[in-house]
């Protein structure tokens, strides 16, 4: 929005928050549901454009996903990568569940359930999913990925050619279905980085994040799900209290009541993680250390120093021998 003239203070307003929690955090991993809502209404206003959602999808990269990105980015098949986008959407940042569907020669990537907001802030967040997708896909398949046909559930409103620019390809609007529909024969295509050794390792910490979150039934689930909802950022106490709509003295309550703590939790979150990262991905020690939170590698590499009594690099050379080369 600053490229369009419009300072942090007037996207920001009603939201409770400055733009110092902007920065600390990111747009995205700052705000509640609640005030993710009154966001993106005072862009819809200051913007002046239905359609704004479709520059704010097309921004997105599948690294910003976490694991769950490389997840894609490492699976053999393109249907392989819309199997884990329906199984493991709730670890992507939506207000929607993800589904995909074949007839005949054409296939579908779609966004199913209702965000239960206004018409102009579910046309928004329809357009951002869309758009997002479609560039997730022309990363990880190249310039091999086109869209036969793109459907949406809303009106044009006079904006019909932002969508033939943004999708490359006819656009129906006011449809029943928020779909990206292509060739079902990309189904078949390997990915660029594709890597079956890596990503079944990341498809099962993936498995194992889901189950965690929703496994267990208990009121510190709710607190993990919130503390894992955005890739790379760990929360303060306070952004996740008032995610909850509690305020933070009730929630350091209610998980002394479960005997627990919240940074017993994000610690047991960011050492389960690290583990992951470093015994099955090669990824470099500097992007393991933005996934898990760190500012520096220092800070991540000191953090790991007391869970294990060494460091990030030795534990990696003792325990990922039979890693398979990507």
């Amino acid at each position: 929005m600053a490229a369009r003239g419009h300072d942090a203070a007037a996207c920001l307003d009603g939201t409770g928050l400055c733009e110092a929690d902007v920065l600390r955090e990111g747009i995205d991993d700052s705000l509640s549901r609640e005030q993710e809502c009154r966001f993106y209404e005072n862009v819809i206003r200051l913007s002046g454009d239905p359609s704004i959602g479709l520059e704010l999808g097309d921004v997105v990269i599948p690294e910003r996903y976490g694991l769950f990105g490389y997840a894609l980015l490492s699976a053999e098949t393109f249907e392989r990568v819309l199997v884990l986008a329906e199984s493991f959407g709730p670890m992507a940042f939506s207000f929607f569940s993800f589904g995909y569907g074949k007839q005949g020669r054409d296939a579908w990537f779609e966004l199913r359930g209702n965000p239960d907001t206004s018409p102009d802030l579910t046309r928004v967040f329809v357009d951002r999913g869309l758009a997002a997708a479609a560039r997730t896909f022309r990363a990880i398949l190249g310039q091999r990925f086109y869209l036969h046909h793109v459907l949406l559930p809303h009106a044009s409103n006079g904006n019909a050619d932002n969508y033939l620019r943004m999708f490359q390809s006819p656009v129906s609007f006011s449809s029943q279905h928020s779909r990206l529909v292509f060739d079902a024969a990309l189904l078949e295509e390997p990915l660029l980085n594709n890597h079956r050794g890596t990503s079944l390792h990341l498809e099962q910490q993936c498995q194992l994040i889901m189950a965690r979150l929703s496994g267990q039934g208990r009121f510190v689930d709710s607190v993990r799900m919130q503390v894992l909802s955005r890739p790379g950022v760990f929360p303060d106490i306070d952004v996740v209290a008032n995610s909850l709509g509690l305020s933070t003295r009730t929630l350091k309550r209610r998980l002394r009541d479960e005997n627990t703590g919240y940074r017993e939790i994000v610690d047991e979150l960011r050492y389960g993680l690290a583990l992951e990262y470093l015994g099955k991905t090669r990824l470099p020690m500097e992007q393991i250390s933005t996934l898990l939170g760190y500012r520096e590698s220092a800070n991540f590499s000191h953090a790991f120093k007391r869970w294990e009594g060494r460091s990030p690099s030795i534990w990696r050379r003792e325990n990922t021998s039979a890693l398979p080369l990507s």
